[in-house]
């Protein structure tokens, strides 16, 4: 009896061991088995991460790629545009040519503005840039930082306007005082065309190897006498040419009416190349304009900014 209770207690003690055995194995198994997921699901999660960390490095080295062909462009962007130039020059020039030799029933027209810039060079600039003309722009400094047109507008900002829209700019002499000085000595004369040409490239990072006589070569030769041998001789070492002009509307002086100013444009216009002479102060020039521009193309003649190598300027 005392064997039988003694092989039931073994019996009993054997299958709570297992019992316990079991229960204690199946927690370690299912506890392994959630610690398993949660590191493959971590994988998973870093794994994800680390694909985004990639495409966002490549997305930033290709945006970094971009970025860098941006800023390569903008410092070559002088040298493109002295190409660019170059090349509509060099097609002015056999145009020119070909106008000469009576090979094209095309014509060239010199747009040209003098005296400026003023505050109403803004609306040339506007009606050029709606009719995608490029027009040449003979430039003074003196007093551009008020401008007389708008007491307390600076002009000196249209000068860099002038070139980013692509047109010639020029020089005019810094002062323009024809009966002041100006014209006293070729000395005096060229020290002008010295500052012009300063404040130029200050303004606007360009040169320019354009000239026009304040009051034209006939006033320059009138008032110099025989110092223009002088001036002409420096701008000849200089590489500078001068430009007088073929046709204008009159606004230089005084203009009774816009009719005045149309007639005197339109009866001007006989040249197969004209160099055609405005002023950006004349509101009577400026309302015109868009009308001038297409009666030039309407009359076959193409429109085009002044360049050192036409015919038209004097070397």
């Amino acid at each position: 009896m005392a064997k039988n209770k003694r092989e039931n207690r073994n019996r009993l003690a054997t299958i709570i061991v297992f019992i316990i055995t079991f229960i204690i194995l199946s927690l370690l198994i299912t506890n392994n088995y959630f610690t398993i997921d949660r590191l493959i699901n971590k994988n998973k999660e870093l794994n994800a991460k680390l694909l985004i960390a990639k495409n966002e490095n490549v997305e930033k080295r290709t945006n970094q790629k971009k970025l860098n062909d941006i800023i390569t462009e903008y410092q070559n962007i002088d040298d493109t545009i002295s190409m660019t130039k170059k090349e509509v020059f060099d097609l002015a020039k056999n145009l020119e040519t070909k106008i000469t030799n009576n090979e094209t029933k095309y014509k060239i027209a010199y747009i040209t503005f003098d005296d400026g810039p003023y505050h109403s060079t803004d609306q040339v600039l506007n009606i050029l840039n709606k009719y995608e003309i490029k027009a040449t722009f003979f430039t003074i400094g003196l007093d551009k930082d008020d401008c007389y047109d708008s007491p307390g507008y600076s002009c000196y900002n249209t000068y860099k306007k002038i070139v980013e829209n692509g047109h010639t700019i020029a020089n005019h002499t810094y002062s323009h005082q024809i009966f002041r000085g100006l014209y006293s000595s070729s000395d005096s004369f060229i020290n002008q065309v010295k500052l012009q040409e300063k404040l130029i490239e200050e303004r606007t990072g360009a040169k320019t190897n354009i000239l026009r006589f304040p009051g034209g070569s006939s006033t320059a030769n009138a008032k110099l006498g025989n110092d223009i041998n002088n001036v002409k001789a420096w701008l000849h070492e200089n590489n500078y040419g001068w430009v007088d002009w073929t046709a204008q509307d009159g606004d230089g002086g005084y203009l009774p009416s816009y009719d005045t100013a149309w007639n005197n444009f339109t009866n001007s216009i006989n040249e197969n190349i004209e160099v055609i002479l405005f002023h950006d102060y004349s509101y009577t020039t400026i309302s015109m304009l868009p009308t001038a521009i297409e009666y030039l193309e309407n009359n076959d003649y193409i429109i085009l900014p002044l360049f050192y190598d036409s015919v038209k300027v004097n070397k």
